[in-house]
């Protein structure tokens, strides 16, 4: 029985290893690459297609149109001659050759096609298609937008698994630190050397410590699923690699801003292009439109060629006549000549309004770059205090352990120096925390996901 125990445990263990193993380790640069299958950005894509879509419907504008209708019909006759084009898609012809037909009841048949083509419009149709080709600038820049700040999230996130996964190891490290503590108490008070409360007050803390593992653990995999969550994968099957969290320099060469490509003031620029192109499109409004008219059809009725009028439904099949009509129009919208104005005075303080928005947005960046480079230099000194209060606390309790193990010192004492140790430890992470965020910040107020990866590429 023993050796069947013994194996499945040994095949658990190869298993657990080989899933481990399985698991994708993931760099930043990866996971900036995966984040842009986020939904949010096949949403924004499809946007885009659709406004490329538009623009196909506006060019066919400039094609003709063609309309076919056809109708049989019963009802009464009027002796009402002509030929004309009195709807788009219908033309008509009724009357009798004969006078002096009055009304009668009889079958009608009628069918007919035009062909309207509007071939002048004074640049009507380009403004437009310029127009559309402004929309799916606007399209794209929102797409670029969209996937700048998926990565930014991806980023901030990565961060936060790593900060959480730094603060995870700290707490490891005391919980170890305490276990050997209680294992030399526990030697030490069997053999009547320490009191037993020690060894009571030893275990509390190590239980407080062991408390505070599950707590961050938590964290740990809330930020992983938050994460997961961007880069559409489960948290099983991949990890990241922890060790970028240290792996910095003192300095870093601060970058000249060139904010003006980043993707929010591309969006406002986007804007602008639409606001003007909507202005000139609506100077074309004024002018008229110069179009093309062609139609034939057949018409036939129970009106025989002496006049008198056959009432029975099939009698037109036997008695129709087909014409035609072919004309050239013009049409001018002379009351929109006044409306125009007000509508050029409405788009141009659209456009005003677009251009003010850009200029808000860049200097807002300017803001946040010039503030996120400040509050960075200021973090490198706070990090190097806190770099140097962590090695000096290590050594601290290094000694006083020692001291501890020697009866020199009691256990309070070496408890408050084991909780300086870890406080200056997290303290520590915070900072490189901070650090880390700083860059964060410069990174996204130049709005260049690089700028970071420049930062852990050249530790």
């Amino acid at each position: 029985m023993k050796p069947k125990i013994w194996l499945s445990v040994a095949v658990f263990i190869l298993a657990a290893k080989y899933m481990q193993a399985q698991q994708k380790v993931y760099s930043l640069e990866e996971v900036l690459q995966k984040s842009l299958q986020y939904p949010s950005l096949s949403a924004k894509k499809e946007l885009l297609e659709q406004q490329k879509l538009n623009k196909k419907l506006v060019q066919q504008q400039a094609l003709p149109e063609i309309h076919v209708q056809g109708q049989q019909s019963y009802g009464t006759y009027q002796t009402v001659p002509g030929s004309f084009f009195p709807l788009p898609g219908i033309y008509n012809s009724s009357g009798s050759n004969k006078n002096g037909v009055g009304s009668a009841i009889g079958p009608n048949l009628y069918t007919s096609a035009l062909l309207q083509w509007d071939f002048m419009q004074f640049g009507r149709i380009q403004k437009r298609v310029a127009v559309a080709d402004s929309g799916i600038g606007l399209s794209g820049a929102v797409l670029s937008l969209e996937e700048f700040r998926v990565q930014s999230m991806a980023t901030r996130k990565y961060f936060a698994v790593l900060q959480s996964a730094a603060l995870l190891n700290i707490l490891k490290a005391d919980v170890k630190r305490l276990s050997g503590l209680l294992q030399l108490l526990e030697s030490q008070s069997g053999a009547g050397l320490r009191p037993g409360a020690d060894t009571l007050l030893i275990k509390s803390a190590l239980l407080q410590s062991q408390n505070k593992i599950n707590d961050q653990q938590a964290l740990l995999e809330t930020s992983l699923l938050q994460l997961a969550s961007l880069i559409g994968e489960d948290t099983a099957d991949f990890s990241i690699d922890t060790s970028l969290y240290r792996r910095f320099t003192s300095e870093r060469t601060i970058m000249e801003n060139k904010s003006e490509q980043h993707p929010y003031l591309n969006y406002l620029k986007a804007a602008i292009g639409v606001s003007h192109a909507q202005l000139e499109a609506v100077k074309k409004d004024v002018y008229p439109s110069v179009g093309l008219l062609a139609g034939t059809g057949v018409r036939g009725s129970g009106i025989e060629a002496d006049g008198n009028i056959n009432k029975n439904i099939g009698a037109l099949w036997s008695n129709n006549t087909g014409s035609y009509l072919v004309g050239v129009g013009i049409t001018w919208n002379l009351s929109s000549l006044f409306q125009n104005k007000i509508k050029q005075m409405i788009a141009s303080r659209e456009l005003a309004a677009a251009k003010s928005n850009y200029q808000e947005g860049q200097l807002q960046l300017n803001t946040l770059y010039a503030t996120a480079v400040a509050r960075w230099k200021q973090q490198q000194q706070k990090l190097a205090d806190a770099r140097l209060a962590y090695t000096s606390a290590q050594q601290a309790y290094d000694l006083y352990t020692v001291r501890y193990e020697n009866g020199l010192i009691n256990l309070i004492e070496l408890l408050q120096l084991q909780k300086s140790l870890q406080d200056a430890e997290s303290n520590y992470i915070t900072s490189i925390a901070s650090w880390w965020n700083e860059l964060i910040d410069q990174s996204e107020a130049l709005g260049n996901p690089s700028f970071i990866l420049n930062a852990i590429n050249h530790n």
